[in-house]
């Protein structure tokens, strides 16, 4: 059993353009719907209890797809561990499937082998022969204290974090899974 979180509270700022410089990447349609709908879609399938979005823009238009949490105001500007604090502090289950918002072509068993690889105070996280995708990841919420912690010593990077707790990452060895969309190039490319 685990919450669902989808990690949507960026500035998506690799993605604006002259035309369009106030673009929220979670809202954007692929495939003639917003990425975090079918984020959504895939953690419930993945049997998600509750679904969570952590949005610090647009909390009315991401409501229709899961409860929204924003970042605690103390940890303003600390980067997506922020949004993953805020989903571990609220979430009702022990665990918490994370998912970034931008992230496509998720292996049909993620959430199964992240949990599969999890412990209480270690969590899971996704590689590929392309890296590591560290916030695709399974996380107990035991860690909440750590994360919080860490992010007050100044602590910012997801790695970092992650070699900190000692997570284990769990290998995809699929080509072009867990396809990030940062960029128009990106979104290009894999339209």
């Amino acid at each position: 059993m685990f919450d669902g979180l989808i990690l949507a509270g960026g500035q998506s700022r690799r993605m604006r353009t002259d035309r369009e410089p106030q673009i929220d990447k979670g809202l954007m349609p692929w495939r003639g719907e917003p990425l975090v709908a079918q984020a959504s879609r895939f953690l419930q399938a993945q049997g998600a209890e509750t679904l969570w979005i952590s949005a610090n823009r647009h909390p009315d238009d991401y409501a229709a797809y899961g409860t929204v949490v924003r970042d605690d105001p103390d940890y303003a500007g600390c980067g997506p561990l922020a949004g993953v604090l805020a989903g571990l502090q609220r979430a009702r289950s022990s665990w918490l499937f994370v998912l970034p918002v931008d992230v496509l072509r998720w292996p049909a068993d993620l959430g199964a082998r992240l949990g599969a690889a999890a412990e209480p105070g270690r969590p899971a996280y996704a590689c590929t022969p392309d890296g590591p995708h560290p916030l695709c990841l399974m996380a107990h919420c035991t860690l909440a204290d750590g994360l919080r912690a860490f992010l007050e010593a100044d602590g910012r990077q997801v790695q970092a974090w992650l070699r900190e707790c000692g997570a284990v990452a769990v290998d995809f060895p699929e080509t072009d899974a867990l396809v990030n969309l940062n960029t128009p190039e990106d979104w290009a490319r894999w339209r």
